[in-house]
């Protein structure tokens, strides 16, 4: 019997495909050259990148979705209020970039973004300094993202292995 926490399936679901998917965008974008010849080309490259932050974009609103309707489950105790405070934090703060790195990629060109070649959504006409104020904004935002992920890798690791607790076990199969 289980005497921890538990997500959702459908939360545990989320949360492992959004980080298949955040780490698929960013290794495309770290080794686009090489990949481009495996690929077919850069145009294959921006087409999978732009379709994986469609994607991480409504799965994040799907999420939102579950979050409000399900809730999440209390995995820390209470009397850990750093930790807690911390937790809740970066799981904020990616939350945050997970709507602002798409939106500043789509933002940030001048062309229909192109959604796995099936469906294309009109880019919005703006100054070129936006378009260059955006594009600096999805770099920036990425790297964040990024570093917040780590953090958060770190913590449940910090749990799994120091604390000995079982809040990593809460995102993982039941069985």
């Amino acid at each position: 019997m289980q005497n921890y926490p538990q997500y959702s399936n459908k939360q545990k679901w989320i949360h492992w495909l959004t980080l298949i998917l955040i780490v698929l965008t960013f290794l495309l974008v770290l080794f686009k050259v090489t990949l481009s010849h495996y690929l077919g080309g850069m145009f294959t490259i921006y087409l999978l990148h732009k379709s994986f932050g469609v994607l991480i974009f409504v799965i994040t609103l799907w999420r939102f979705t579950i979050i409000k309707t399900e809730g999440v489950p209390n995995v820390l105790p209470k009397n850990q209020k750093l930790q807690r405070i911390l937790s809740k934090s970066i799981q904020g703060f990616i939350y945050i970039f997970l709507i602002i790195v798409p939106m500043s990629g789509y933002l940030m060109s001048s062309r229909s973004l192109n959604f796995g070649g099936i469906i294309s959504i009109p880019a919005i006409d703006m100054p070129n300094m936006f378009y260059d104020f955006f594009h600096i904004m999805h770099k920036f935002s990425s790297y964040l993202l990024a570093i917040l992920l780590i953090l958060h890798i770190a913590g449940a690791l910090y749990h799994y292995f120091w604390i000995k607790d079982k809040v990593l076990q809460s995102m993982l199969s039941r069985n």
